[in-house]
């Protein structure tokens, strides 16, 4: 006997949570995918096959998470006070829910969590993919152990990302950004506000900074810098095996103190060596001196990585 289907809208329907469409067996992909995302407290825009569109009412400032498995995360920042979420399933056996803090009027917070139906079905595709338009002065917070993160325009004061095997790109950001990758490539472009970055086998870029804290970090990747250093701005760069290459314009002023242990250090920047009691100041591996008026300050470090300092 077929259960009654509850009709949209249905005032009783009032969970935060996303409730799931119940299966009777296995439904065959080819036959089309079985819809699990009803709309609770947002507003349901699309739903076809294995993909479904939702929007809720959010403040100007909300946290949003998104805990993923694998597959893509796109974030960026509109000037509307609503969450628009797109979420794409490559699989029956893998369901998104929600959950909204307050469940009535605007989000302050908003909770998205990717799940495996039966975790006994091995081997199947548990790809996600979700494209978010969110206020620009959301606060994130994603994990996406086995995907790609990519953040475009956002001014929140505090987002964080993390990955296992995935990528990570982040341009025009302001706020606090941490992001940590144990193998993915991370790239920030045109950040302002302070940025830590870690990885261990990626690399890391930074292109056209504007923030006046910066801090990177990684194991056998490479470090590529590009832009020029902001007046008190304090950036500290290190890598154990891979080689970092600084790319300023003449005008940059800044001090210097870099350091390979095994590796090498080319620099093209004039620079007016400055004395360190117990130290070298100026060697094949090492270099501690100041460019023009020294108003930022600039610390490389690196095992057995060769350290490049050229002219842009």
């Amino acid at each position: 006997m077929k259960a009654a289907r509850r009709p949209r809208g249905d005032p009783t329907v009032a969970d935060s949570r996303e409730q799931k469409t119940k299966r009777r067996g296995v439904t065959p992909y080819g036959q089309g995918l079985v819809l699990y995302l009803l709309v609770l407290s947002g507003t349901l825009v699309a739903a076809d096959g294995n993909r479904s569109e939702k929007i809720f009412e959010a403040t100007p400032n909300p946290r949003i998470t998104v805990t993923n498995l694998t597959g893509q995360i796109l974030v960026r920042g509109w000037d509307k006070t609503q969450v628009h979420v797109v979420y794409t399933v490559m699989s029956p056996y893998v369901e998104l829910d929600s959950e909204v803090i307050p469940p009535n009027g605007a989000a302050d917070k908003i909770h998205f969590a990717t799940h495996v139906l039966d975790p006994l079905l091995t081997g199947k595709d548990q790809t996600a993919d979700y494209s978010l338009d969110v206020p620009m002065g959301t606060n994130l917070e994603i994990r996406n152990p086995q995907g790609s993160v990519r953040i475009e325009k956002l001014q929140g004061d505090d987002t964080t990302v993390e990955s296992v095997g995935g990528a990570i790109f982040v341009s025009d950001f302001t706020g606090h950004l941490f992001l940590r990758s144990v193998g993915g490539n991370i790239e920030v472009d045109r950040a302002s506000g302070r940025v830590e970055a870690y990885s261990i086998t990626g690399a890391l870029h930074f292109v056209s900074p504007t923030t006046s804290k910066l801090r990177g970090s990684t194991t056998s990747g490479r470090i590529f810098f590009e832009g020029d250093f902001q007046n008190g701005g304090d950036y500290s760069l290190s890598a154990y095996s891979g080689d970092m290459d600084i790319l300023c314009p003449p005008s940059a002023s800044f001090e210097l103190n870099a350091k390979t242990v095994r590796g090498k250090l080319e620099n093209e920047m004039p620079m007016t060596i400055r004395h360190r009691q117990a130290t070298p100041v100026s060697s094949a591996n090492s270099l501690f001196g100041t460019h023009l008026t020294g108003k930022a300050t600039v610390n490389l470090k690196s095992f057995s990585g060769t350290i490049r300092i050229r002219q842009r």
